[in-house]
């Protein structure tokens, strides 16, 4: 592919960008900065980092990503878990190297995803199991819960572990402050309503559902500036002791490449990585389910490339690593943001704040970030669907229900692995022993079906096997098993069918176990068939000699092989299988 058509193919949504897209692009720009300014805030709080930092990485880093992203309307920027992981990773470093290992660890994740887009390795995201990313989303929301409960009460708390927080805050709950208490706990109940309740209450008294929805997503901003006017109005912070987010230092962020010593990258590098695949998968299910909204094509290995430059920018601009938001996202959708412009005039309007609007900002009660980020996290909590999953699947069932419990006992670095190793230590020992079934033809059809499940035609002399996997080096020797195993319980056998309809790889270790059975077979005098074949995989076998030594045929259907190879017309026997369905 030529660079000019490469280059093209990127910007295909500049094609026929006119003034009612750009008005849309603008509107939707201010409605989402509006969002972010106090997000940004609280998330850099969560992070344990001063909060310029937020407004930092929401304006350098959008532009990269508009530039290199492949989704249209996906909103990066800093976000409640990869915050956490953030926090996690410095809480135990000196205080004073903190900011620095920050913007290192932006700096590498950045690195780790361009490389891996480069690669093309946005095909890893199939590896890793919607089961665990969600689990793993629920553990992190209630760990970032916790930890914002110590702003409510006005104390000071410590810990990357729920039992940690817990135990933390526990001893500090006598210093509590009545004052800090009275704005968390009724800014929590405000912010909750009105996310909850508000859009229906708007609907009900005639308001589009759209603009319903949209002005609820706002209204959450209108009540931090009435906090921040009662906060300064009252001088709660001079007279009541209220923590408050202080004085915010104006001005755009400078570049500088962070210190790249050894010893700190070679610190960070597990953090980094496990930061890039939850950023990665995180931002790029957000914007795979935006796009299948809006029948656009994402291009997983582009969102590498634009998420990996944006880390890498925001750790250049000083920032910490960031990633797509659901909730950013959905507001620019709402608000009819069309194109990646979106981002870049963000960005603009971030840059007006930094510059002009800080001092607004300086009586703000952390009480109140933190219940911004507890209601944010409240809608992240998803226990319907771990329950789902465990009804659906034990095993994947108790894969997520391990990752939950993983993120709250050892925190969120170690409960991403755990999930992560659990969930491929599960496909492993599924492909080891795939499931392998002894099939008999349903009654008055010429379908063949399970004979552990169904009521369906056998016959003592030709018997069939139905693989339902790929065969590879890993599970080859289980065929082997399964079908000594049948030939030890069916002394009339003379031929064996394999039915391979879900058999789409043979590899060259299955090849020689299928040399095998066919010798094993020739011995007993039993013929080995194959019916229902691919033909790919087909192809690939006449590569070998296996069907030179092949003691039967290759049937075009499981039902050519019955009729061909059947000793009588009658089927007579019967499986004593009672139908489950």
């Amino acid at each position: 592919m030529s660079v000019k058509h490469s280059f093209k193919q990127h910007f295909e949504w500049l094609d026929g960008y006119s003034t009612s897209v750009l008005s849309d692009d603008l509107i939707a720009s201010v409605i989402v900065s509006i969002l972010l300014v106090p997000q940004c805030l609280a998330y850099a709080l969560l992070a344990g980092l001063p909060p310029q930092l937020g407004i930092y990485v929401s304006i350098f880093p959008l532009i990269a990503y508009a530039l290199l992203g492949s989704s249209r309307q996906l909103s990066v920027g800093p976000t409640a878990v990869i915050s956490l992981m953030t926090a996690a990773c410095i809480a135990t470093l000196p205080e004073e190297t903190r900011l620095v290992s920050a913007a290192l660890l932006a700096f590498m994740t950045g690195i780790m995803l361009m490389i891996a887009g480069l690669l093309r390795g946005g095909f890893l995201m199939n590896f890793v199991s919607r089961p665990v990313v969600s689990a793993y989303i629920t553990g992190a929301a209630l760990l970032i819960i916790i930890s914002q409960i110590k702003h409510i009460f006005g104390i000071s708390a410590s810990g990357t572990t729920a039992l940690g927080l817990v135990t933390s805050f526990s001893s500090n709950l006598p210093n509590a402050k009545p004052i800090a208490m009275i704005v968390g706990i009724s800014a929590c109940v405000i912010l909750f309503l009105v996310n909850r309740y508000m859009a229906f209450a708007l609907v009900k008294t005639g308001v589009k559902a759209k603009l319903a929805k949209l002005i609820s997503k706002l209204t959450p901003i209108a009540v931090i500036f009435v906090y921040i006017g009662i906060s300064s109005s009252f001088g709660l912070y001079k007279n009541y002791d209220l923590s408050i987010v202080g004085m915010v230092p104006g001005g755009l962020p400078p570049f500088a490449v962070p210190t790249l010593s050894f010893g700190a990258m070679e610190g960070l590098l597990m953090s980094a990585a496990v930061i890039a695949i939850v950023a990665f998968v995180d931002s790029t299910s957000t914007a795979q389910e935006f796009a299948a909204r809006n029948r656009t094509k994402l291009d997983t290995n582009r969102e590498l490339l634009g998420l990996g430059a944006s880390n890498f920018v925001a750790g250049m601009t000083g920032g910490y690593p960031i990633n797509g938001s659901m909730s950013r996202t959905a507001v620019n959708v709402s608000a009819g943001g069309r194109t990646p412009m979106v981002n870049i005039f963000t960005a603009l309007f971030m840059a007006l704040t930094a510059l002009y609007l800080t001092p607004l900002l300086k009586a703000l009660p952390l009480a109140v970030l933190a219940a911004l980020i507890i209601v944010a996290c409240l809608s992240l909590l998803d226990f319907k669907n771990i329950w789902r999953t465990w009804v659906y699947s034990r095993a994947d069932g108790m894969t997520a229900m391990a990752t939950f419990l993983s993120v709250l006992m050892f925190g969120v670095q170690w409960g991403v692995l755990i999930g992560v190793i659990l969930a491929m230590a599960l496909h492993i020992r599924q492909t080891l022993r795939p499931h392998i079934a002894e099939v008999g033809r349903f009654p008055g059809t010429e379908h063949y079906r399970d004979a552990s499940r169904f009521i369906v035609e056998t016959n003592e002399q030709v018997k069939t096997l139905r693989i339902d996997e790929s065969l590879y080096y890993a599970n080859a020797r289980y065929l082997e098993e399964r079908v000594s195993e049948l030939i030890s319980n069916s002394p009339e056998m003379r031929d064996l069918v394999l039915m391979c309809t879900a058999v789409s790889r043979i590899d060259a270790s299955a090849l020689s176990s299928l040399h095998e059975i066919n010798k094993r077979l020739k011995m007993l005098n039993i013929d080995l068939h194959f019916s229902d074949m691919q033909s790919r995989v087909k192809e690939r076998l006449f590569r070998s000699n296996l069907l030179d030594e092949l003691s039967g045929e290759i049937f075009l259907s499981q039902h050519d092989a019955m009729e061909a190879l059947r000793p009588e017309p009658d089927w007579s026997q019967f499986s004593d299988h009672i139908d489950i369905h």
